[in-house]
């Protein structure tokens, strides 16, 4: 017999438990705070566990009654490891275990600009006055050392803290994904559009998917100031912003801030492709050049020219071209072999 809505909603609010006792699919979700981090005494790593103060219920936390429990992360797969005196959300799971996930700062927006939005429909586009990721807390309590120092980790110091402290959350435009560190570092998923003033907005059609992958400190991409960057493009152009970079070719179709379709743009003060056991293979349907601030260099051009500097060499070395002298031609070369070597070797390498 076919489940009614009635009997769908009772089997799936409820099991049974090995005590008998009926259990529900809800779990209780609390705000907890982060005492301390499980940090490995060898290497000073941690796989996530870390050590919370839950208030089990409202009543709890009215009345400070804060519970000393374990948390692990809710998705293991990708999670965000928080420092001491951060808050994060907790789930209360049927095995009795806490389970955590990160939430952004509780002071994103400052109680006066919640106070202006509660006041004022039209001022909804107010801006956040604390959107920095890296660390926060709230006044409830903190977590202080032996001095009344606030504490923050065993590897992430105050020094650390200061060293970071400008780094902001990233700005995503509607329908982004973002995946993001606290020191400056991300993963955007995005698009193509007109309407957005991003480096890859000039051309293509709208709605393109675009993956921008950066390190830099600045809240939106900007070729110019990122440290490294890596851009997957569908049909759109890159602009590069103040970047100088050395001509190229002349023989090239279009050159890199010129090009529009899918491409893949690598970016950063050095580049260095190291192959441990094998090969670095370089394929390319069109040409490849390589521009420095002496030489732009196109591989068709420069292997072509290797070529006829080979076969005129070994022209005069086996002797059908002569050089001219006081006392008549010259004859064939003692190398002649090794030219012609050359030659074929260099042939072979033409497609």
């Amino acid at each position: 017999m076919a489940f009614g809505d009635a009997d769908i909603q009772n089997n799936a609010s409820s099991f049974d438990t090995p005590s008998g006792i009926a259990g529900t699919n809800l779990v209780d979700v609390v705000l907890a705070r982060v005492r301390d981090i499980h940090i490995s005494e060898e290497d000073s790593t941690t796989n996530g566990r870390i050590e919370i103060y839950a208030a089990n219920g409202q009543d709890a936390e009215d009345s400070g009654q804060y519970e000393r429990r374990y948390a692990y992360p809710i998705n293991i797969y990708n999670f965000t490891l928080p420092v001491i005196n951060e808050s994060v959300v907790c789930f209360l799971m049927e095995d009795k275990k806490y389970y955590y996930m990160s939430i952004p700062p509780v002071n994103i927006v400052s109680p006066q600009t919640i106070d202006l939005l509660e006041k004022d429909e039209e001022a909804e586009n107010i801006p956040e006055e604390n959107i920095k990721v890296n660390h926060h807390n709230y006044d409830a309590f903190v977590i202080n050392d032996d001095a009344e120092e606030l504490v923050y980790g065993t590897n992430f110091t105050p020094e650390l803290l200061e060293a970071t402290d400008p780094v902001a959350s990233r700005k995503l435009n509607e329908g982004d994904t973002i995946l993001q560190g606290r020191y400056g570092q991300s993963i955007k998923f995005t698009c193509r559009n007109e309407l957005s003033e991003t480096p890859w907005s000039l051309d293509g059609e709208d709605g393109q998917p675009v993956i921008a992958i950066r390190c830099g400190q600045e809240q939106l991409e900007d070729p110019t100031t990122d440290n490294s960057f890596i851009y997957l493009l569908s049909d759109q152009s890159l602009d590069f912003g103040e970047i100088e970079f050395s001509p190229e070719s002349s023989n090239l179709g279009d050159t890199m801030d010129a090009y529009i379709g899918s491409q893949v743009i690598i970016g950063s003060d050095r580049l260095s492709f190291l192959s441990k056991t094998d090969d670095i293979s370089i394929s390319s349907a069109g040409l490849v050049s390589i521009a420095t601030t002496k030489w732009a260099v196109d591989m068709d051009v420069l292997m072509d020219q290797v070529k006829a500097l080979a076969e005129q060499l070994d022209a005069l070395c086996t002797g059908k071209a002569t050089l001219t002298t006081g006392v008549g031609p010259t004859g064939p070369g003692t190398n002649a072999a090794d030219t012609t070597a050359i030659v074929q070797e260099i042939s072979g390498m033409e497609q």
